[in-house]
């Protein structure tokens, strides 16, 4: 039972130490690729079309190539 709350007091420990580490570093939080907000992070980050959905709100697909195994299943590179 003492190493229980051992390990609970530890875990909570580390929480609370990465809770002060994130007020303290007084950084926005960032959406993802189509949320709520004007700006899309993925266009920030260079892939401007991961951000477009198509008209059911999924994503669009991606076109890759693909190739036949020796056993006839399709391997995807």
């Amino acid at each position: 039972m003492e190493v229980v709350l051992l390990t609970a007091g530890l875990v909570a420990l580390l929480m609370a130490g990465m809770a002060v580490g994130v007020i303290f570093s007084n950084r926005e939080l960032k959406g993802s690729c189509g949320g709520t907000g004007g700006r899309c992070a993925c266009a920030e980050a260079g892939t401007p079309g991961a951000c477009k959905t198509t008209d059911d709100g999924a994503p669009p697909p991606v076109a890759r190539e693909a190739r036949r195994g020796e056993d006839g299943v399709l391997i995807y590179d």
